[in-house]
């Protein structure tokens, strides 16, 4: 088992994730997130059963029963809203040792902070790193501290990625997504992913009478009139839900991913999350591979006897799954925001005639057995 000092730099859901994984591991860990306080933002998530295992295994399992998560439930839409093929939750759950739940960003953070604290993990508010190098790590104000692991689970523009591969930005898909919280009556609309003309949109229930909801396409970020006329070919249901969420409170965001990366570690130096593989949407699976990440770390660590080949292993593990979940991620986009109309018919049709059974065990890859 590893032992000594872990920094992790950012306090978001792998951040927290993995500071509750090396405590358990056995070292002392500190976590430096730029924000002042824990930023009870976002929309919502869709967990699968690997990110819920997950979560069990960092003590967090009950953040999937029905008093914290609704299972989910509902179909692949096409616009006007009829069903395309249906999510049997229960199925979903025989066959992969647990459900798929929709979880608030602000909840999932706020139980992993505090599961962090409980830990014994110190998280410093206001830390932003600036500078990382295997041994110490330097952030806000020049104070540089001495770890023996350092963690990047610095998002999408890592510092700790620049130090590690120095590879660039990210890559940006041309795709923007609007996200937001609804709540009562105009929440009601069929749950499940819609798709239109270069259009897909979604509807998760959430547990106290709220929907999160999403709109994506290619286009610009910000533009409300481009949203409007993207709705159109979805009617009433969606558009309430969106109209039901108050300018302020919708997000929209470019999204962006990277390449798989040859190498996610430079000597105590590591990555984690969107700093080691961000990834598009579609799969919805950023969260819940950051959640595997910190549960595979963790593991590593304690089996082995020092950092470098623990990272090694850990890499060894999560490495090429993560590729493919980025790949994948990518043909999903392209399939959901088809603009021609023969491209629709034809996705359309082959996802409506596929058998039940058929479409579970697709999931495999994505969601990975017991």
């Amino acid at each position: 088992m590893v032992s000594g000092r872990a920094v992790v730099a950012g306090g978001g859901i792998g951040g927290l994730a993995v500071a509750i994984a090396l405590r358990e591991a056995g070292l002392d860990v500190t976590v430096l997130e730029r924000s002042q306080e824990l930023q009870p933002i976002g929309a919502g998530l869709s967990i699968w059963p690997n990110g819920v295992r997950a979560l069990r295994t960092l003590g967090l399992g009950e953040l999937a029963d029905p008093a914290h998560a609704l299972a989910a439930e509902g179909a692949l839409r096409r616009s006007d809203g009829s069903e395309l093929a249906a999510f049997d939750a229960s199925a979903i759950e025989a066959r992969f040792g647990a459900p798929l739940v929709g979880l608030h960003r602000a909840d999932l953070l706020r139980a992993l902070l505090a599961r962090a604290e409980q830990a014994g993990a110190e998280v410093r508010w206001g830390g932003e790193v600036e500078e990382a190098e295997p041994g110490r790590v330097r952030f806000t104000g020049g104070e540089v501290i001495e770890a023996d692991l350092v963690v990047g689970a610095d998002g999408i523009n890592s510092v700790v990625r620049g130090a590690v591969l120095g590879d660039g930005a990210p890559r940006d898909s041309g795709i923007v997504a609007w996200r937001g919280i609804a709540n009562g009556a105009a929440a009601s609309a069929p749950p499940g992913e819609w798709w239109g003309p270069g259009t897909a949109a979604g509807v998760l229930p959430l547990t106290g009478d709220r929907s999160y909801w999403y709109v994506a396409y290619r286009g610009a970020v910000g533009e409300v009139a481009e949203l409007e006329r993207r709705l159109e070919p979805f009617g009433p249901p969606i558009a309430a839900i969106v109209a039901a969420t108050p300018e302020p409170d919708r997000l929209c965001h470019a999204l962006f991913d990277r390449d798989p990366a040859h190498s996610w570690s430079r000597g105590s130096l590591t990555l984690l999350g969107d700093a080691a593989h961000p990834m598009l949407p579609f799969l919805g699976q950023g969260a819940c591979s950051a959640l595997e990440d910190a549960v595979a770390l963790g593991a590593a660590l304690t089996s082995s006897a020092s950092v470098e080949p623990a990272l090694a292993a850990y890499e060894s593990e999560r490495r090429p799954r993560a590729a493919k979940l980025v790949k994948g991620s990518r043909r999903a986009g392209r399939a959901a925001l088809a603009e021609s109309a023969a491209a629709r018919a034809i996705r359309d049709r082959l996802v409506s005639i596929a058998p039940a059974g058929l479409r579970l065990r697709q999931l495999d890859p994505i969601v990975g057995r017991p």
